[in-house]
């Protein structure tokens, strides 16, 4: 990120190749919306190009990332209704750590989450930041973060064991 900084392109586009992916993957289950997941996908590494010298050194660059991604899925959220897609399993890139056995279950018990214990969630579970990072993703306190992901879990188990009874 210091090259980007620094205007390198090529740096750029390495930063770009290295998280696209994850991105990509975190919109799409976070706005349950492929076409939209693409066009913020887009919208956050340009926000990503512009905001680079607001990056500091020695700060962490995921979290950061991802940041900039929740907020913009949160500013297209207050413009546009959103209306449910279902996510396949084709667009689980990340493992959960979990027992559960379905992976299509769990994504469509994943889409029914609130947005807040959602964000919290495939943050913290699916893309594996700490309950510090996420609290300042999503500008909330860490025990906040820690509850929103316990709350979460115990929806998603709950949820799942009803569907296997």
């Amino acid at each position: 990120m210091t090259q980007v900084q620094a205007g390198d392109a090529v740096a750029y586009g390495a930063l770009f190749e290295r998280h696209q992916a994850r991105v990509y993957g975190f919109l799409v289950r976070r706005t349950r919306d492929r076409d939209l997941a693409a066009d913020l996908y887009q919208e956050t590494f340009l926000r990503v190009f512009r905001a680079r010298h607001q990056w500091q050194p020695g700060r962490p660059f995921r979290p950061w990332l991802f940041g900039i991604a929740a907020n913009a899925a949160r500013d297209k959220a207050r413009y546009q209704s959103r209306r449910p897609v279902e996510v396949g399993v084709e667009d689980w890139d990340a493992p959960v750590r979990s027992s559960i056995h379905d992976r299509l279950q769990l994504e469509q018990a994943i889409g029914r989450l609130p947005d807040s214990l959602r964000e919290a969630f495939l943050l913290g579970v699916v893309e594996g930041l700490d309950h510090n990072e996420v609290a300042g993703v999503l500008d909330i306190s860490p025990a906040n973060a820690r509850a929103r992901i316990s709350r979460a879990r115990r929806q998603l188990r709950d949820w799942l064991t009803e569907e296997e009874a």
